[in-house]
């Protein structure tokens, strides 16, 4: 997997995940997000090129929206592909995240 995370013009970090978000990745992705979470930026995770997450990939979005809402911060996930999606809705994470189809 390899990720790019930059800020946007509305101050938002925004994270966009390609290939693979599973057991092998998630320790980097979470260190690397955590660091850079503070209490001014919303967070975007652009699932928009991510082709498969498993329950640990789902694990540290589940971290990272924690974290944030401790922050006062808010989470969006978007432009997941179906089969990631299906994931989310599968574990009602869609509705939590206020995820779009």
């Amino acid at each position: 997997m390899t990720f790019n995370v930059n800020y946007s013009e509305e101050n938002s970090l925004i994270a966009q995940l390609s290939g693979d978000l599973d057991i092998n990745v998630v320790d980097d992705f979470k260190e690397d997000i955590l660091n850079r979470i503070d209490g001014s930026k919303d967070i975007v995770l652009d699932l928009k090129d991510l082709d498969y997450i498993d329950s640990t990939g789902l694990g540290v979005v589940m971290t990272i929206y924690k974290i944030a809402l401790e922050k006062g911060r808010n989470l969006k996930v978007k432009n997941a592909k179906r089969n990631i999606y299906k994931l989310f809705k599968i574990t009602e994470l869609d509705e939590i995240l206020g995820m779009e189809e």
